[in-house]
This record gives structure tokens, sequence and C-alpha cells, in this order.
């Protein structure tokens, strides 16, 4: 049985996902060379997949690196293998110039566990819930400004629409991003999920994208890009109307309320911290990094002022001790970093 026929049995085991979407991802994401996995007895006991995906932050575009799938076989269990993998993954980041390692945690029990690998909760989103009125009509472009139109997912609309959808998601700070190959990954599992894109135009320059899931009586709007923000009620109006949705969610950046998801930590401190200094505007940061044991290269002293750092010891300052993980929640922490359409 080869590594991805193991990986996948593997998967089957422990997570409970529908064999159309585990095909999807077997098919369409998953390869060996982002596979990490620990073989004992002749046979894959635990396993991950690094998913390269590039990152805004703070005026530039990092490496980041995405886990999925991590998992290990019951009979393996508590014996520190995930642990063993992380370090394996995370030194491999490292050696491969990655920034930002991340992750959304399958269950809130395991945020405790990936925050013992240096990993902080810094990913939220907002949630904007209505309950939509009997009388709102459907789409009507003929007396509407904003001309909605849905997109048929089986005829490949990517080239057509990713550089909106690009333009748009790098308009974001502190995001990641989606490459033109991932995103027809995207598509595929929004279709299989028997969701759906909406365009936006004014006149006949796209304004807009809306990608959806209509389930029961509620519309989730998984993510909305809009060239102008003050369109949001209008769309949304529309596009509730259309489906005749009783109740529907949308997903932001922000909202009054706002939802922990994913996980992050830095790989790589001091390549970080320099960008983080080219824009940090506080008072003088001085930093002692420990405990890194996977990374040492990262331990040490840092010194972060506006459009400044400085690597090393310096006589007369205080330093302030910081794990690995407390040092990604103090620089991201403002930076409110989001990511959206992930396979979670």
């Amino acid at each position: 049985m080869s590594v991805k026929e193991q990986v996948r049995q593997l998967w089957e085991t422990c997570f409970n996902d529908d064999e159309a979407f585990v095909d999807l991802y077997f098919r369409l994401r998953y390869t060996d060379q982002i596979n990490k996995a620990i073989i004992e007895d002749g046979k894959v006991i635990s396993a991950l997949q690094m998913i390269s995906y590039p990152m805004t932050f703070c005026g530039r575009t990092v490496a980041a690196s995405y886990i999925s799938g991590a998992c290990t076989h019951p009979d393996y269990r508590a014996r520190g293998a995930m642990r063993r993998l992380l370090e394996e993954t995370h030194r491999s980041m490292f050696d491969e110039g990655i920034v930002f390692s991340t992750l959304i945690p399958a269950e809130d029990w395991l945020k405790g566990y990936y925050a013992r690998s240096g990993y902080a909760t810094c990913f939220r989103y907002g949630v904007l819930k209505k309950v939509i009125n009997s009388y709102e009509q459907p789409v009507n472009n003929s007396v509407s400004y904003l001309k909605m139109s849905k997109i048929d997912l089986l005829r490949n609309p990517e080239e057509t629409i990713y550089p909106y959808f690009n333009e748009q998601m790098n308009r974001r700070s502190c995001c990641i991003q989606h490459t033109f190959d991932d995103f027809h990954v995207v598509l595929s599992d929004l279709a299989l999920s028997k969701g759906d894109v909406w365009t936006i135009y004014k006149g006949d320059v796209l304004s807009g994208l809306i990608f959806c899931l209509m389930q029961e009586k509620t519309l989730s709007v998984k993510e909305i890009l809009l060239s102008d923000e003050a369109d949001l009620t209008v769309a949304l109006h529309q596009l509730a109307a259309f489906y005749q949705a009783e109740t529907m969610t949308c997903i932001l950046p922000f909202a009054d309320e706002m939802h922990e998801l994913g996980m992050a930590r830095i790989i790589n401190v001091p390549a970080c911290l320099e960008l983080y200094a080219a824009v940090y505007q506080g008072e003088e940061l001085c930093i002692h990094l420990q405990g890194d044991e996977v990374i040492g290269e990262n331990n040490g002293y840092y010194t972060v002022s506006p459009g400044k750092m400085i690597q090393g010891y310096q006589m007369g300052k205080e330093y302030v001790c910081v794990t690995i993980s407390e040092l990604t929640a103090l620089v991201l922490k403002d930076l409110h970093p989001y990511m959206s359409l992930m396979l979670d």
C-alpha cells in the first residue's frame, strides 16, 4: 500500500468526513511532497499535510503554512507521535523559509494541545445574523443598481473571477491568501457542498463576489468581497430574497459577534519581527524569547522600536521573558488576522 493510500486510510479512521470530500481532498489537495508522517511497524501511524499559503503581514506578503489533516491512529495515541511530528514539521518549515504556521483545531480541547507546541489562538471571524422579513422579494436586477448573477461552478470560472478575488483578498492587511490553484480547490469543495458563487456588477464593472450555501431554511454566506462596503446590506438583502431564506448568517472579518477560529505559531522570529518593526508605532519592546526547543535559532534577545529591530542582548535594557506562543499572540493581537474558505 502506498503512503498516500495509507494516509487516506488513516484519515478515514480518524475523521468523519464523507467519501466525496475525502475523494476531493486526496485528488486535488494531497501530495506526498506536502505530507509529513511517522511510520512504525511498517505503516503510517501519524500524518499531517503542510499546505503552503501566502499571507499578508505588515504591508508585505510572507510565506505561511497551514497544517491540515493532523491525526494519529487510535492504537498509537498518547505516545507523543503527533508532538514529534509537529516538531519535525516546524523544523522543516523554518528550513524552507516559512514565517508562520497556522491551523484550525478540529475540537476546542485541541487548543491547549497545540498551545504546548507554540501556537496561540489569533484568527477570529465575525458573524452577522439576520432574520428575513416575509415581504422581501426575489432578486430583480431591473430595479437594483447591483446586477447579481449566479455562476455555474461546473464551467471552471476561475479564470474569470480569480483576478478580482485575489485583488480584494489582498486588501486585507493580515490575511491568509489563496493561490489560483487553491482557488480551484475552494470552488470544487463549494460545488461538492452544493454551494453557490455570485458575481455582483455595477454596470459593466465586477464589484463583488459572494460565496454561499443554503442549509434548510438558513442561508450561510461563507465569504463576501465588495469593492464598496456600502453595498453590503443591499447585496445580502437581494441574496436572501432569492433563496427565500428565513434566516441568514454572514461571516465577516469584523462584526459585533466575534468567534475564535484558527491558531498561529511564529516559525521564523527574526524575519517576523523585522517586518513587524517596520510598521510598529508603540513603545520600545524588549523581549527575551525562551523555550523554543525545536527552532533554537529563534531563542534570544530582541528589541523592537518603530522602524527598527535589533537582535541580541543590549546592556541597560530590561527584557521581558516570553514563550513562542506568547510572542505570537503579542505580535498578532492588534493586526486582527483573518482566514476564510479553508477546508476545515
